[in-house]
């Protein structure tokens, strides 16, 4: 007799995640949404994280540890989960975030009913110590009911306000088809430890990705104090600007939706002003000079991006530096929000 198929696979990357990830496996295996897998890429952890995978396998056989053996990030752990999965639908959850137990359920059912490749719904923005209720990212008023989300539109959800500093569409841990992802050869970009969730939801978008996005907030997101700030690298800002500047100047898909074009230029300045600041930050500590200095005259507006956001960043690095250091980041306007992209995950070294 045919086995059946495996409805939705989930892929949990790991790193040193000993202390929330049995949590995080219940809320995968209690899912209404019996017919499932749960891959667990335990990226190079120094930790027990091997072995509460292994006993978590050792009870329910739906349950399996794929190892590195190298420390290669979050985007190369995904990967992994990626090449291994079975189901008809991928799901993504970070190893200290949880599942409400119908999430799958409701999505998959969404998905089949739209034909959708991609299906999200909000996230709960659960706060790390507890002892209150999470809040929605999207508000009702921004999302009053699912719709199609369109290309243009995710990626204006990633540029921010001040009248919604928490809310960034590059943070949404969707369901997809893993034969949509197979056919358009859909990988993350393991170049970057900030910044893939974006980059890879945008190239799903932009190959022609069905995404039907719910308002009903069924992921758990663990909010930790901190900034982004801390962990994006000059580098990683400068590739995905590069990519933007390129999508801007090559794809038809670009070139033939206004609306896309103008979102992209907006969310490009966005990267733009992080960069400066996040460059010559660095070089300052580093203490070369002359390469800051070059910073400050790159272009006209290169020393009001470094001016401005360094006097944004003053009160939060008062803090850091009388909290003795930062953890992981949730959404806000202050970390990035407006870029939509996570920071240092749990797959990190």
């Amino acid at each position: 007799m045919a086995a059946q198929p495996i409805r939705v696979s989930i892929v949990i990357p790991a790193y040193n995640a000993a202390a929330t990830l049995a949590h995080t496996l219940d809320s995968a295996l209690q899912q209404t949404e019996q017919s499932l897998e749960v891959l667990v890429v335990d990226d190079a952890s120094t930790d027990t994280t091997a072995g509460i995978v292994a006993q978590a396998a050792s009870r329910d056989e739906r349950v399996r540890l794929l190892r590195q053996t190298v420390n290669r990030g979050p985007a190369a752990a995904r990967n992994r989960g990626l090449e291994h999965a079975r189901g008809t639908w991928i799901a993504l959850l970070d190893a200290d975030d949880t599942f409400a137990p119908a999430r799958l359920e409701a999505l998959t059912a969404a998905g089949d009913q739209h034909a959708a490749d991609v299906v999200a719904d909000n996230l709960l923005l659960c706060p790390e110590q507890g002892g209150e209720a999470g809040t929605p990212m999207i508000t009702r008023d921004m999302l009053p009911q699912a719709k199609f989300l369109s290309t243009a539109e995710f990626v204006v959800g990633n540029i921010g306000s001040r009248r919604t500093p928490r809310v960034s569409y590059g943070f949404l841990q969707p369901l997809i088809r893993r034969d949509f992802l197979q056919r358009h050869g859909i990988r993350y970009d393991e170049q970057n430890r900030f910044g893939e969730d974006f980059l890879f939801a945008l190239t799903c978008l932009l190959q022609g990705a069905r995404w039907w996005l719910m308002p009903e907030a069924m992921y758990h997101y663990t909010v930790r104090p901190g900034s982004l700030t801390d962990v994006q690298s000059a580098a990683d800002l400068l590739r995905i600007r590069t990519v933007e500047e390129d999508l801007l100047r090559r794809h038809p898909a670009v070139a033939s939706d206004p609306e896309l074009a103008l979102a992209l230029r907006r969310h490009r300045a966005k990267i733009e002003h992080f960069y400066f600041y996040r460059a010559f930050t660095d070089a300052v500590k580093a203490g070369t000079a002359a390469p800051a200095m070059n910073l400050v005259l790159k272009s006209p507006r290169s020393l009001w991006h470094i001016v401005t956001e360094g006097a944004m960043q003053a009160p939060r690095i008062c803090i850091k530096a009388l909290r003795g250091g930062y953890h992981r980041p949730g959404p806000s306007a202050l970390s990035l929000a407006g870029a939509g992209m996570r920071g240092r995950s749990r797959t990190e070294a």
